[in-house]
């Protein structure tokens, strides 16, 4: 919803199958654009059974439905990540991107990450639009851009916000976790009731 604040959340191994649902849920185009090539569902599939929850980060947006609707996905690199972010069609331009695209730089500033990289088609506006605003440094060659960006060091607050930031995450994702049990329980008792 416009003016929401969104939360990105951290997501596990637990996680996978509503991640994989995420990338599915793209059309082809999307997927051209998320992952610089069409790739079929397949391929999709193929591709999150060999993302490593230990070693990468991925931080998620879900709606109220627990639908995972906005993913940054943040590769590790020595001294460096890479960041590759998809958010679904109807979710655009309300913030989600920005909120992912923040989540992960507090991420990587508070493990010492120095820079941190996106490279995606020139035919990519929304995140070439995201890393504009963000004063990445772009640089386009061909039908390929990659845009650069310096991190500050951590300090005693940036590790504070993010601590901060994963339990208002967390606390708030549990909530809608909790209301959609709640309420799938009680349209399942509903007609027993009704029936009696």
């Amino acid at each position: 919803m416009a003016g929401t604040t969104h939360l990105p959340i951290r997501l596990r191994e637990g996680d996978r199958a509503a991640l994989t649902e995420h990338f599915l849920a793209l059309d082809a185009p999307d997927r051209r654009l998320r992952f610089g090539a069409s790739l079929g569902d397949h391929a999709i599939r193929a591709l999150d059974e060999r993302i490593d929850f230990d070693r990468d980060e991925i931080f998620g947006v879900a709606d109220e439905a627990l639908r995972l609707v906005g993913v940054v996905h943040v590769a590790f690199y020595p001294q460096r990540a890479e960041l590759g972010l998809s958010v679904l069609p109807g979710w655009r331009g309300r913030g989600v991107g920005g909120a992912l695209f923040e989540r992960a730089v507090m991420h990587l500033v508070n493990r010492g990450v120095r820079e941190v990289f996106v490279h995606c088609l020139a035919e990519n506006g929304a995140m070439l639009h995201l890393a504009r605003r963000n004063r990445m440094r772009l640089v386009q060659e061909g039908s390929e851009a990659d845009a650069w960006l310096a991190l500050p060091r951590p300090t005693p607050a940036s590790v504070f916000a993010e601590w901060i930031w994963d339990h208002n995450a967390r606390f708030a994702h549990e909530a809608r976790r909790s209301a959609s049990v709640t309420g799938s329980l009680l349209r399942a008792l509903a007609p027993r009731a009704g029936g009696a």
